[in-house]
């Protein structure tokens, strides 16, 4: 008993104690609210009313340290592919394999292209005449396989040389015949690591589409600076020679290939993505890829990025939120759609994507009309900046070194601290599927977000490699992305009118 009263002794002056603290640190949080400041150890810091994070304590910093990156998947499992095209000239073999090296670099993945046709125009056989695809000819026929093969082991030799996690090498080439097919997986079985080889055809009959690539492949390096119509003429004797010998993938050639201890993988596109065949398509790489090919399509058009109007947030200084836009903010959002509403060519007006913040809502009610189909997504939503919402710009660096130097040593994978804090990684992992979607879209697209959503889009759709993304410039205006026979080219028409989000203003 005189040991219970001991111990309740002790108990009772620490819960007192506790009391006392508990009482001091909610009328000090109140205070800390009524002035609109964040209390950390040692110093004030300014913060935005209203804000649900008031008082950083140290214990917070500590389980920062713990979680202050985010992990890529390609990063984790060891797998090496290689994507082989076949085709004839002109179905889509080279959009598609830019299409998989913007998406795959999207994600973080190791992904290169190897293009036998620019390897023979390195070589000086640039312009040459559709005589040199002719199968009759031994001499050329010859020298195309030894180019072929020499750009598949270059291929080859850079899978090796990535160390770890996922990597794709692109093999562009037409890769019409069973014997070069064959060739190809003997060539890919030899090496150690295992590489998985994936055949991907493109089959075209739609005569409104291949019209379309002929005149986007008189832009190619074979025919600069020649005349329209006869280069024209030489690109289509170029695709007859193709003809005679081109050999579509069968079931037949895969149970061949396994009686030969070889595993042919394919997927065949009819029409870029009406029709589509899968075969024995296993594995993490194609898992992220197969999405892509169902969506992909090759109409022209045009995707517009556009930054969001300044913030009321925004005007006082406060990263983040959920404020409407400011006078500035409105200015600007009125000049820009009045822009876009001019530069509009297509009978059918584009769509707006964007996210579901107050600020987005007020610009596309300005673009908004009967017609217009608006399609609001909250993965356009703002980077999160998690327990740091709120924070005034500028104070990261002074109040939080840590945090800022970790920040400045990987931007792309620094997780901001908190609960919902994103990193550029979370980001772009979010966006996968709208990109999807979008990628999915025929009619031109308007996308309205905010700096960081506006990087990773750009980032996408230039190919941008994912650990530049977080440092690229974004200017107040309108991002012009028309498609092209291997991409999207880029245009920027900037706006000086107004203002825009502060974040795009710093790094």
């Amino acid at each position: 008993m005189a040991a219970a009263s001991s111990s309740l002794r002790l108990v009772v002056p620490c819960v007192g104690v506790t009391s006392i603290a508990l009482l001091f640190l909610l009328r000090l949080r109140k205070r800390t609210l009524q002035s609109g400041k964040y209390i950390t150890p040692d110093k004030i810091v300014p913060r935005r009313a209203g804000s649900k994070v008031a008082v950083v304590r140290s214990e917070d910093c500590e389980t920062w340290n713990r979680n202050a990156y985010s992990m890529n998947p390609m990063n984790v499992v060891r797998e090496p592919v290689v994507i082989a095209m076949v085709g004839l000239p002109a179905r889509g073999k080279s959009y598609l394999s830019k299409a998989i090296l913007r998406y795959l670099t999207f994600l973080g993945c190791p992904v290169k292209l190897f293009n036998a046709g620019n390897k023979r125009r390195d070589k000086g056989l640039a312009g040459t005449g559709a005589n040199f695809f002719d199968a009759e000819n031994a001499d050329a026929k010859l020298q195309r396989e030894m180019i072929a093969m020499e750009t598949l082991d270059e291929l080859l030799a850079w899978l090796r040389s990535v160390p770890f996690g996922c990597a794709c090498g692109i093999f562009d080439a037409t890769n019409t015949t069973v014997a070069r097919r064959r060739e190809v997986m003997s060539r890919c079985a030899q090496e150690s690591p295992t590489v998985r080889l994936v055949f991907l055809e493109s089959l075209c009959n739609d005569e409104k589409i291949l019209k379309n690539n002929y005149q986007m492949k008189l832009g190619n390096d074979d025919y600069k600076g020649a005349d329209a119509e006869s280069a024209l003429r030489d690109f289509m004797e170029r695709v007859r020679a193709y003809e005679k010998v081109y050999q579509p993938i069968t079931d037949e050639e895969c149970f061949a290939a396994e009686h030969n201890n070889l595993k042919l993988r394919y997927v065949q596109l009819t029409n870029a993505g009406q029709k589509i065949v899968a075969s024995r398509c296993d594995g993490f790489i194609m898992s992220q890829l197969m999405p892509l090919f169902h969506n992909i399509h090759l109409a022209p058009r045009k995707v517009s990025i556009v930054l969001a109007g300044e913030s009321q947030d925004d005007r006082q200084g406060f990263r983040g939120g959920d404020s409407w836009l400011s006078e500035s903010g409105l200015q600007y959002a009125r000049v820009v759609s009045k822009l876009i509403k001019q530069r509009e060519t297509s009978s059918q007006p584009a769509q707006i994507w964007t996210g579901t913040l107050r600020r987005y809502s007020q610009f596309t009610d300005m673009l908004n009309d009967a017609r217009r189909l608006v399609i609001k997504v909250k993965v356009l939503d703002e980077l999160c900046f998690g327990s740091l919402e709120g924070l005034a710009c500028g104070y990261l660096r002074e109040s939080f070194p840590e945090e800022h130097a970790k920040r400045q040593a990987d931007k792309v994978h620094y997780r901001y601290p908190g609960a919902g804090g994103e990193s550029y990684m979370d980001l772009i992992m979010r966006l996968r599927d709208c990109v999807q979607a979008m990628e999915r879209v025929k009619t031109d697209a308007i996308v309205i977000c905010d700096v960081a959503v506006a990087r990773a889009l750009l980032g996408y759709y230039q190919g941008i490699p994912i650990q530049d993304i977080a440092d690229l410039s974004i200017h107040p205006g309108i991002i012009e992305l028309t498609r092209s026979h291997s991409g999207f080219q880029v245009a920027t028409l900037k706006v000086e009118e107004g203002d825009v989000s502060l974040l795009a203003k710093t790094t």
